[in-house]
């Protein structure tokens, strides 16, 4: 049994010397800061770009062009708001206001018969968002924020219909 016990109390005085000796050696770890991450703020810009499709209703029955005008755009703007944050709770409100740039154009409003094509153009100008949002922060520092947020939107869109002057006075029945 004694040479047992001389076994397990050499293993225990060698680790214990390797492992102060390694010590010793590191580097002290890179230290965390005890301050969170604030989610408090208030302002920003923002710029991107979207597609989108405008329909136009024809009042003379089906179209032969679909009566779709596609509209892809480029839009800029900014926002302003506050996040309030409370322990792990952040409250905001935000206000965006866009400019878009986008100006499309198809032929349109066209029926068999005697053939009418007018020019649609179409594009959104001007996007508006009012939003509020709830959430909470979790992570090391606090730096990750799932939240709800809910809100309004508003668009301003363009549109007008150009006839290309091809009612022509054939004494045909139904034509201005």
């Amino acid at each position: 049994m004694r040479p047992g016990v001389l076994v397990c109390g050499a293993a225990v005085v060698s680790l214990a010397t390797c492992s102060l000796a390694n010590s010793a050696e590191l580097t002290p770890a890179a230290r965390v800061s005890s301050t969170l991450w604030s989610w408090n703020g208030g302002f920003g810009f923002h710029g991107g770009g979207g597609y989108g499709r405008t329909s136009f209703t024809d009042p003379y029955g089906p179209s032969i062009y679909g009566d779709i005008v596609n509209t892809p755009i480029f839009m800029a703007g900014g926002q302003i708001g506050y996040n309030w944050q409370s322990n792990g709770w952040v409250l905001g409100a935000e206000l965006d206001v866009s400019h878009a740039v986008s100006d499309s154009t198809n032929s349109c409003i066209a029926f068999s018969g005697n053939v009418v094509i007018a020019t649609c153009k179409a594009g959104p100008n001007v996007f508006v968002t009012g939003t509020a949002r709830v959430g909470y922060t979790f992570g090391a520092q606090g730096r990750t924020l799932t939240y709800v947020k809910g809100g309004a939107a508003w668009q301003n869109n363009r549109g007008s219909i150009a006839n290309n002057d091809e009612f022509h006075d054939d004494g045909s029945p139904g034509f201005p």
